[in-house]
């Protein structure tokens, strides 16, 4: 029977079930060759969700072991991103012999930055466990944590960067393609003009709003957990006490969180200037946070509503950037004057929500600085957490709306030299 379905689909070699599905694979990532930088993305959000997941666990006291959920998934994120890694990097040597003569080109940055990235990831297993032979138990700030950080904010941006490339964002289905230069307050946006199949560019361009957001969430949960590294009061152990100064702490905090928020959000429109790519950036981001910090502890289950009211800010930035007076391709164009004023507006809005958006890890660290600090027990959490927003968060309000629109304009500058520089390529 098994023989007469591999004869009906010309498969009577056994190895034919197997042999297709990869030759499929093959030709998918010769067509689209972002799917093994999306591949490392999902691996870097994976690993990064796990991270914080085990994190979490720690702050419960819940019993830890080599093959815990966390580490499993933690595990599970860097094969992966060392299979996109090693796929990106054969396609590269494959494509550059056929376009140069079988000379070897340069590895681009992207490139250069996922490897480095995966090599401290793959460096951390033995390093980790020296560590923890010579010194046991760690905290949250050890070398071994640090390496594993820095590997994944270095794949995370390689990706996202490889993505938006010409090489990457551009797939090779896209028969005719233009890009349309748009001199726009020193703006460029990617448009395509041409196309022989409009069902494709539709299916191209959903997956490149769904490549941007994924690589660029991956981006955002790295980063902030560096900040979270050197900010929260967890790396104090029995033989290294790696706490960071609580001033400096609630410092870093104070100015980094607003910042990145701000440019991720911003930036995610800023490449794409589709509506829901920011709120989709934005809710991943709470469902992740959602998922690894708030529901395992079971004494914040009932913040879950105060936590999601996040979702409506970030929603209408999104639509009011989204207005088609506000958008870049229209033919309505505003003042220079009127697009300053909208973008402080919108780096005031995304900076103030960052204090709601890291609940509530950001409790342990304002706690530190607080007039009266007291011990965070998971059950008491919520309550500190509460009382600061009453108490300190106005006086952050300030620093944060200067730091979310520094945001913006950093976002704005560096995106609009990226596009330019992709754009010069292409011509």
């Amino acid at each position: 029977m098994a023989k007469r379905v591999r004869s009906l689909f010309g498969m009577e070699d056994d190895n034919a079930f197997i042999s297709l599905p990869i030759s499929r694979f093959k030709n998918s990532i010769e067509t689209d060759p972002v799917i093994p930088l999306i591949i490392v993305s999902l691996g870097i959000l994976l690993t990064a969700s796990s991270g914080s997941w085990d994190v979490t666990n720690h702050l419960l006291n819940r019993p830890e072991t080599f093959f815990s959920p966390p580490h499993a998934g933690l595990y599970s994120g860097v094969i992966l991103v060392l299979f996109g890694s090693l796929i990106t990097y054969h396609y590269h040597r494959h494509s550059s012999k056929i376009s140069d003569n079988n000379n070897r080109k340069p590895l681009p940055t992207y490139l250069r930055l996922v490897l480095v990235g995966i090599v401290m990831l793959i460096s951390v297993g033995p390093l980790d466990f020296a560590w923890h032979t010579a010194f046991g138990l760690d905290g949250l700030l050890s070398p071994p944590h640090a390496v594993l950080t820095m590997g994944m904010v270095l794949c995370s941006i390689g990706a996202f960067l490889g993505l938006i490339s010409k090489n990457n964002y551009y797939g090779r289905r896209r028969t005719k393609t233009n890009i349309e230069r748009i001199d726009n307050d020193d703006s460029y946006s990617m448009v395509e003009l041409e196309n022989t199949s409009s069902n494709g560019t539709t299916i191209h361009d959903k997956r490149s709003s769904l490549y941007i957001i994924v690589s660029i969430t991956a981006i955002w949960i790295t980063v902030s957990g560096i900040i979270h590294m050197v900010s929260l009061p967890f790396s104090d152990t029995d033989f290294f006490n790696f706490n960071p100064n609580p001033i400096l702490a609630g410092l870093i905090a104070t100015l980094c969180f607003p910042f990145l928020v701000s440019f991720v959000l911003f930036t995610s429109w800023e490449i794409t200037k589709k509506f829901g790519v920011l709120s989709a950036t934005g809710m991943i981001f709470i469902f992740i946070n959602l998922v690894t910090t708030i529901l395992p502890n079971e004494n914040l289950v009932s913040t879950i509503p105060f936590y999601l009211i996040n979702m409506i800010p970030i929603v209408v930035i999104d639509a009011l950037l989204s207005l088609p007076s506000l958008r870049i391709s229209s033919s309505i164009s505003l003042s220079q004057t009127q697009k300053k004023i909208v973008n402080v507006l919108v780096g005031t809005v995304l900076g103030l929500i960052f204090f709601m958006l890291y609940f509530p890890l950001i409790a342990h660290t304002y706690n530190e600085v607080s007039i009266n600090p007291q011990p965070v027990w998971p059950s008491v959490t919520a309550s500190v957490y509460f009382e600061m927003i009453d108490e300190m968060y106005p006086l952050l309000v300030i620093s944060s709306i200067a730091a979310g629109i520094l945001g913006v304009v950093v976002s704005s500058k560096l995106t609009s030299q990226v596009l330019r520089d992709i754009h010069g390529r292409i011509r």
